[in-house]
């Protein structure tokens, strides 16, 4: 008896826990879940974004001659520098984006005057030598693709954001003037280049951008204007004297003056073919006695 009622009690206290967790489970069919409520977003302070600052792009060649002729793709032919990079991308060393702040100081003190996203130098390091070309902000690099794709009406509303954060953009302002006189606008296009060669008058790339501009609008005296003070401010650019001589050669203007061009041009960088071929047009009229225009008429 003692043992039946010894399992008689374990059987009771099993059966009160059955209850007890049963009563848990009815009472919770029958009382509402509490909701969890989502934990409150903390907003975080959105931080204003600061325009991308000024870097250098950056393609290192291995010797000098493929570098020259990057070089001369992009500031003479003008073809613009993400072509030539993906051109030469199998010769190159490398091709990154580079603060100036990462240049050793002699390199800095180089590419000081490295203004325009049009121009190009060469500088050679340790790796090999570099072709430098400056460009600015965000705006103004989404602005260059679009006009590469044709979209100009997208380029120059990033082009007048880019010049309403950054006025003091030389590259904006002349990306500006070659959407305008695509445009056809040419009062746009002549205060562009005005306004670029204000920023940088001791830029031999901006005025021989600007008097070729002049020339294709048939402003010859402008364009001479130009020209001549740009060769004051820069008299070894070979740009400059060349596009000067060129210039009075065609409208048969100042023949000594254009021999003296084409003589200190062709010292700097000689076997140019259009150092001969101006000097032998100014021998020829000489011989024939064609007498040259009087200074100042075009």
């Amino acid at each position: 008896m003692r043992e039946g009622g010894r399992t008689a009690r374990i059987i009771a206290a099993l059966a009160v826990l059955l209850i007890l967790a049963g009563c848990a489970n009815i009472r919770g069919l029958f009382l509402p879940k509490e909701e969890k409520k989502p934990a409150l977003e903390t907003k975080r302070p959105q931080m204003k974004k600061t325009e991308e600052p000024h870097f250098f792009r950056v393609l290192t060649l291995p010797d000098y001659d493929t570098a020259k002729e990057a070089h001369d793709k992009t500031a003479i032919l003008g073809i613009p520098f993400r072509k030539v990079a993906l051109e030469f991308r199998d010769k190159a060393v490398a091709v990154r984006k580079a603060e100036p702040s990462e240049f050793s100081v002699g390199v800095r003190a180089e590419v000081r005057d490295l203004k325009l996203g049009g121009t190009s130098r060469i500088i050679e390091s340790d790796e090999g030598f570099s072709i430098l070309q400056k460009t600015t902000s965000a705006h103004y690099e989404r602005a260059l693709a679009l006009m590469g794709k044709k979209k100009d009406e997208a380029a120059l509303a990033l082009i007048r954001r880019d010049l309403e954060i950054n006025p003091g953009n030389v590259d904006a302002w002349l990306a500006l003037a070659k959407v305008m006189d695509e445009a056809g606008n040419l009062e746009e296009t002549l205060a562009a280049y005005d306004k670029a060669r204000e920023l940088a008058p001791e830029n031999p790339a901006v005025s021989n951008r600007y008097a070729r501009y002049l020339v294709s609008q048939y402003r010859y005296e402008e364009a001479e204007k130009v020209l001549k003070a740009a060769e004051e401010l820069s008299p070894e650019d070979t740009g400059v004297l060349l596009n000067l001589a060129s210039l009075l050669v065609y409208l048969n203007k100042e023949p000594a003056f254009a021999s003296r061009l084409i003589e200190r041009g062709s010292r700097i960088d000689p076997g140019r073919a259009e150092w001969y071929r101006l000097s032998g047009v100014i021998r020829k009229r000489r011989e024939l006695g064609i007498a040259p225009k009087a200074k100042g008429t075009n």
